[in-house]
């Protein structure tokens, strides 16, 4: 089952991410979208119940095997995770013998976030369980090691009797947004410390997303609707995906964001609107393939922005960056002006977009087929194992 609208939906809001993250003023931010828009993620988060519990809960519920279903999972997500990892830390090195002695950068190397002991948490994707008090290395990547926390309690869920994750998606996707809302002033905000609440939540939202398409689909209830009608969902579900994070903002009403959500889900999985055909043009669905990887890329590429302008700054006296007070820290951002922040930022996407392709192509895919074949020939090696098995008891 290949969904194109929804990979589109996935390249697309993977740039707004890489726009919202860029280090100065653009188009998105001083908006009430960008102060709430990080619940963006929890979108990905509901992308993931759906597709994981389409493609691997009737297969785990015939003998797929859980350790399978993990192996081949974290192939999928942590190949780019660890060379990304690899080269903040090599640029941390860079920073210890080059930066600091020349005197153009001032921050120590080894600091703040990125710290040693949270070199092995990240390395572990364990590092937004609650472990730091604060976003560390590749900050963008707490959201791995929520979801990879969800795909394992997933698994866990389907090794009960019944196989079956319905009734945990319905328990998840209630109990989470009460206890985000119940902890958090900001739930929609939260990475480090509840963030596997918001993935759990999106996740199981997804999953269940996924048993009401499927109920939709085998009861043929989506067909003989007019165009004019899906049309008009289509455009409801758009603005919603904007509207809702800007109208609710950063508060605990926030929470129900993500459930709100499933409905834009359920709209463009059912595929039959204008803007689902556009979606599904040839460019939009690779940038959805290639989106872990600009999700996963695009903080460093942003971060070398800030030192390079940091650096031109020091030996020009020209203005480039400045600090200012951004979620209770100071943050150095680019002060290029309306127009050329961004340029910039136009410019920075280009470059993500390409870089991305790349390790797509040479990283990602190359490890996941790797694995793939591996746990696939292993799975055949048991199935040949067993009858020699039963003889041998004979």
């Amino acid at each position: 089952m290949r969904l194109t609208a929804l990979d589109g939906w996935r390249g697309v809001l993977s740039l707004i991410v890489v726009l919202a993250h860029f280090p100065g003023e653009v188009v998105l931010q001083n908006t009430s979208f960008y102060y709430s828009g990080s619940a963006i993620i929890d979108v990905f988060f509901l992308f993931s119940g759906f597709v994981i519990v389409a493609h691997y809960e009737p297969k785990l519920a015939n003998g797929y095997g859980v350790k399978r279903f993990l192996t081949e999972r974290l192939a999928r997500i942590y190949p780019i995770h660890f060379v990304m990892l690899m080269l903040f830390v090599l640029f941390e090195l860079v920073l210890v013998y080059f930066g600091n002695r020349a005197g153009l950068v001032d921050r120590e190397a080894f600091s703040g976030g990125n710290t040693i002991p949270s070199l092995f948490t990240n390395l572990l994707l364990i590092q937004s369980l609650d472990i730091h008090d604060m976003l560390t290395w590749n900050y963008p990547t707490w959201s791995l090691s929520t979801e990879w926390t969800a795909y394992i309690l997933f698994a866990l869920c389907m090794l009960v009797p019944g196989k079956r994750f319905l009734p945990f998606a319905i328990v998840g996707f209630i109990a989470s947004p009460i206890l985000l809302a119940i902890l958090s002033d900001h739930p929609m905000r939260e990475n480090y410390q509840y963030g596997l609440l918001r993935s759990t939540y999106g996740f199981a939202g997804g999953a269940l997303t996924f048993y009401v398409f499927y109920w939709i689909k085998t009861k043929k209830l989506d067909e003989g609707v007019p165009m004019a009608v899906w049309n008009l969902l289509e455009v409801i579900a758009t603005i919603a995906i904007f509207a809702l994070p800007a109208m609710l903002g950063a508060s605990r009403v926030s929470a129900i964001i993500p459930a709100g959500y499933t409905f834009c889900l359920l709209v463009f999985a059912l595929q039959k609107g204008a803007i689902s055909r556009f979606m599904s043009h040839p460019w939009l669905v690779h940038l959805g393939v290639i989106s872990l990887s600009v999700y996963v890329i695009h903080a460093f590429v942003l971060l070398r922005l800030v030192n390079v302008a940091e650096v031109i700054q020091k030996l020009t006296h020209v203005q480039l960056i400045d600090s200012q007070m951004f979620h209770g820290a100071m943050t150095k951002i680019i002060v290029l002006g309306p127009i050329g922040n961004n340029l910039l930022a136009a410019a920075a996407v280009v470059v993500i977009i390409v870089l991305s392709h790349f390790s797509y192509t040479f990283i990602e895919l190359p490890a996941e087929k790797k694995v793939r074949q591996w746990t696939k020939a292993r799975a055949a090696a048991r199935l040949e194992e067993k009858p020699v098995a039963t003889r041998a008891t004979v």
